[in-house]
């Protein structure tokens, strides 16, 4: 199978052997050991090392939060879409900053008009009695931010918005 994560395609297996998961991703192996915390939440071992999912799905898209960095995944479209179109698709498409589940604003880190750098923290979003930092997927500009503290906030809903720092 392929995948778009964050506009780049990926290639998956996935096979389940001796009740572990072995995840082949861009032809690197992984051993997954997998148990559901609660609907939208996973505890994961990954080769070893221990992570916590959270999950949500929206319009054909899956978003995961681990480590409070957003991943947005989805099938990979069909060759029949050119480069040219898959290009003017992603220049259309300001990124968004979404919530992985519902909960509530906590705290908005950035104002609009501010620049921010990959992996700064945006927003705080409390779901399930735990305080999830959401960080910037890309370097740009904050467009516009769409909640305010307090505000409820569904799965995968946009809470900013950010205009990409064009590459040099």
């Amino acid at each position: 199978m392929e995948f778009n994560i964050e506009d780049k395609v990926h290639k998956l297996q996935i096979e389940f052997k001796d009740r572990q998961y072995r995840v082949n991703l861009d032809d690197k192996e992984y051993l997954v050991d997998s148990s559901q915390i609660s609907d939208n939440c996973l505890s994961l071992l990954v080769n070893g090392k221990a992570f916590t999912v959270y999950f949500a799905e929206a319009d054909g898209k899956r978003y995961f939060s681990i480590g409070g960095e957003q991943f947005c995944i989805q099938e990979a479209k069909s060759e029949s879409v050119t480069a040219a179109e898959a290009d003017s698709t992603a220049l259309d498409e300001a990124p968004t900053v979404a919530s992985p589940m519902p909960g509530k604003v906590v705290k908005i880190l950035v104002k609009e008009g501010d620049g921010v750098e990959k992996g700064q923290g945006l927003v705080i979003v409390e779901a399930m009695k735990m305080e999830n930092e959401i960080k910037s997927p890309v370097k740009g500009k904050v467009e516009k931010v769409n909640f305010k503290p307090g505000d409820l906030v569904d799965a995968a809903q946009p809470i900013i918005e950010i205009k990409p720092e064009e590459e040099k």
